[in-house]
């Protein structure tokens, strides 16, 4: 009857070192999924900074009057790509 008692205990201490375990678990959880909306938000506030960076980039080197036609059309493409890689970021951040 002892060792059944016993090993009730054990049994017992166990179970509340895994709940111990459990609940550590849980806080650390919640902490990482705050830190990685924090992260999201970043990421976001600061890939929109980017793509208005370089909208006024590409603005500011699209209006100069010396620039050749040719270099202008490739500058405009590279700029319209970038603005493509970013939306497709922007969306995946947001599933």
């Amino acid at each position: 009857m002892a060792n059944l008692n016993d090993s009730i205990l054990s049994l017992q201490e166990k179970l509340q070192l895994l709940l111990k375990r459990f609940a550590l678990l849980e806080k650390e959880n919640q902490q990482l999924k705050l830190s990685l909306t924090h992260q999201k938000e970043s990421a976001q506030l600061l890939e929109k900074q980017l793509k208005e960076g370089q909208t006024q980039w590409a603005a500011s080197m699209v209006n100069k009057a010396n620039m050749d036609p040719v270099e202008k059309d490739k500058l405009i493409k590279k700029i319209d790509q970038y603005i493509k890689e970013i939306d497709v970021s922007i969306k995946n951040l947001n599933p």
